[in-house]
């Protein structure tokens, strides 16, 4: 059986959504949500941001990703862990 994905939803002030779990936003502006999967409106303008080790990361839905929990799963997780990953390994410069 598959996990659902839990996401916190937000509206912004300019009409979009956010959704939030763990360190990563996905900001769009527009879904529909058929069986618990929200369907972006308009996937091409979809974004998302996560911080890792003080920098803030964006990350555009150029794929076209057709719903949030595809595009969490499929990329942005991989994408996030990965990143940490890398950080976590460099060697850290003598000041």
């Amino acid at each position: 059986m598959e996990q659902q994905l839990i996401f916190r939803i937000e509206k912004t002030w300019d009409g979009k959504s956010l959704f939030i779990k763990d360190e990563i936003t996905i900001t769009i502006q527009g879904y529909s949500c058929k069986g618990g999967i929200h369907e972006i409106t308009y996937p091409r303008m979809a974004s998302a941001e996560f911080e890792c080790d003080g920098k803030k990361y964006v990350v555009s839905n150029w794929d076209c990703f057709a719903t949030v929990e595809d595009w969490y799963l499929q990329e942005l997780l991989a994408k996030f862990q990965l990143l940490k990953l890398l950080i976590a390994d460099k060697p850290k410069m003598c000041e």
